[in-house]
This record gives C-alpha cells, sequence and structure tokens, in this order.
C-alpha cells in the first residue's frame, strides 16, 4: 500500500471507528464473553488496503480503545489478535475465489484464530484458569462468540457494497488486485 495522504487518511477513519466500536463493546464482567463490532473496520482496513494496513488498524485501534475506555486490565495478546482480525481478510482476499467467499473464509477464520482461539485463551488464562478448564470455558463462550461473529457477517455483507463505492477505487490503486 501507498501511504498517500488520502489512504492515511482513510485508515485513521478506520481506526477511528474501530476505537469507537471498542468503546461500545458488551462485556460480562469477570466472565470474557463480549459483544463487539471490532470486526468490520479491523476488516475493511484489511481488505481494502492490504494485511499490513488491517494489523496496524486492528492493533491501534483497540490500544487507544483500552486507553479511553478500561475495561479490565490490558492484555496484549487481546491486542494481536485484533489486528489479526485486520490481518487476515487482507491474506484471504489473494484466494482465487469469489468476493462472497473471501468474506466468509475471512470470518470463519478470524473465528477460529482469535475468537475463539486467541482471545477465548488469553482471557481464560486471566480471568478462569483456576475455576475451570479451557475446554469448558471454550464452550461456555461459544455460542454468544458464535452470534457476535454472525451479527458481525451479516452487517459486513450489508455494509459492503457502499464500502466499494468508497473504497475499492483507492484498493484498486494502493494493492495487488486478485484475479
Amino acid at each position: 500500500m501507498k501511504f498517500t495522504a488520502k489512504n492515511v487518511a482513510y485508515l485513521a477513519l478506520l481506526t477511528a471507528i474501530s476505537v469507537i466500536m471498542n468503546t461500545l463493546t458488551l462485556t460480562v464482567p469477570g466472565s470474557g464473553i463480549a459483544v463487539s463490532f471490532t470486526y468490520i473496520p479491523n476488516f475493511l482496513a484489511g481488505y481494502f488496503f492490504g494485511p499490513g494496513a488491517g494489523f496496524i488498524v486492528g492493533v491501534i485501534g483497540d490500544a487507544l480503545g483500552c486507553i479511553i475506555w478500561p475495561k479490565g486490565a490490558w492484555l496484549p495478546l487481546l491486542t494481536l489478535s485484533a489486528g489479526l482480525m485486520g490481518a487476515i481478510p487482507g491474506l484471504v482476499r489473494y484466494l482465487p475465489v469469489s468476493r462472497r467467499w473471501h468474506v466468509a473464509i475471512s470470518y470463519v477464520a478470524v473465528y477460529v484464530i482469535c475468537s475463539a482461539g486467541i482471545n477465548t485463551f488469553t482471557l481464560w488464562l486471566a480471568y478462569a484458569s483456576t475455576k475451570k478448564t479451557f475446554w469448558v470455558y471454550l464452550l461456555a463462550k461459544m455460542p454468544v462468540s458464535l452470534a457476535n461473529m454472525a451479527a458481525n457477517l451479516v452487517l459486513n455483507f450489508m455494509l459492503m457494497p457502499l464500502f466499494d463505492r468508497i473504497l475499492m477505487p483507492r484498493a484498486k490503486k494502493t494493492t495487488a488486485q486478485p484475479e
């Protein structure tokens, strides 16, 4: 991606949206169960501007969200996970499949790697490792996190036409496009 003023402005806007979504996250205290829409700006940054830009938007959005509206201790693995939520769609975009498959594969990969993997493990270590096993914690967290991912996926599919008009002309000029 070329760091033109316009691209930096788009990424700053997506980062600001990520911070807002991070501060609006609804969390059940002490459980690690959360409903969040941070997937969307991170996805858009990675999908339209590449994995590096998506990672940066995710990390900065999470870090600033933790500073502005802390919901407990800062956990670096959760920030890594937020960065991966932006990087994965940028990497999946290069697969030779249709856009709908890019979105679906990205969300499944983000769910498995970030939500069910890194996030659940990190929150289990921080809050529940002395009370229950990881697998019990994962199974208890799964229904809410699957519903959260599904809501993000539906919203993302609904918003894609709008962001195609806004961001696709920029993305074609700044990133290599798959055929």
